[in-house]
């Protein structure tokens, strides 16, 4: 059985370089397969063959996924150049010695991952296996791709507490106050107002005045009266002392006084 042995090298970093030996009779998935972990990179979803000419210029393409492309193509029946949507042949059915047309055929590998890189490969030797190796396998490693920075991983802030903020009213507009602006003063209706007010005040002085004059009689009038009716319902009055002639009279009156002692 023959063996496919190919030349990879990156497009965008010059120093890197893989050789990889495959059997014609695999298809492109294993290909795709070995460029990928012999090149590190992660897994995707998105990845293509391109056959090429001599310069790289692309023509037939085969996919990872089942995809459509818009090709131009001239028609001869309509003798016109027309645009048809054509399916594209998956790497996983599609073998790759159904494309190996030149013993230096060349092609491009593109990978859409978490990064792109494009890859270009030429195929340099044709040799028989002796059936004790597996493959697809890489025989040959140069350099590595650049790997990504990882990005760092947002921290998680608290939620921002929303404060509830009350809509300011206006305060209603006092129509009633602007309507005073607009009144005219009668200045006869003020003085005749001013007059009743005096006359008021007035009475209410000459009430004031009398109450308290009422007041200071009628104290006046009993107040002194209570007093003297208290001493004459108490001890009896004495009559001066010049009004007696006989002070032996006198004596004899004021005589039983001493009767009694005043020591208790």
């Amino acid at each position: 059985m023959l063996i496919y042995r190919f030349r990879i090298t990156c497009e965008d970093h010059d120093g890197f370089l893989r050789e990889v030996e495959i059997q014609p009779n695999q298809t492109f998935l294993d290909f795709h397969h070995i460029i990928i972990d012999s090149s590190e990179l992660l897994h995707c979803d998105q990845a293509s063959f391109f056959m090429t000419d001599k310069k790289y210029k692309k023509d037939k393409e085969i996919s990872l996924k089942a995809e459509k492309r818009q090709v131009r193509r001239y028609d001869d029946d309509l003798d016109q150049v027309v645009t048809e949507a054509v399916a594209l042949p998956l790497m996983k059915s599609t073998k790759i010695k159904d494309y190996i047309e030149d013993p230096h055929q060349r092609m491009i590998y593109e990978f859409d991952g978490r990064e792109h890189f494009s890859f270009y490969i030429e195929l340099f030797k044709i040799f028989p296996s002796d059936g004790m190796v597996s493959f697809p396998r890489c025989i040959k490693r140069v350099s590595e791709l650049p790997k990504k920075a990882e990005q760092p991983v947002p921290v998680q802030h608290a939620a921002p507490v929303h404060r509830v903020t009350t809509p300011k009213v206006p305060l209603p507009k006092i129509e009633a106050l602007v309507k005073f602006d607009d009144i005219v003063e009668d200045e006869h209706e003020l003085a005749a107002i001013e007059s009743e007010l005096g006359n008021l005040i007035a009475d209410e002085d000459i009430t004031v005045f009398d109450s308290h004059e009422t007041e200071d009689t009628v104290d006046s009038q009993y107040s002194y009266a209570d007093q003297d009716g208290d001493e004459d319902e108490g001890d009896e009055k004495l009559d001066h002392i010049e009004d007696y002639e006989d002070i032996e009279s006198l004596d004899k009156r004021l005589s039983g006084f001493d009767q009694y002692s005043d020591d208790f």
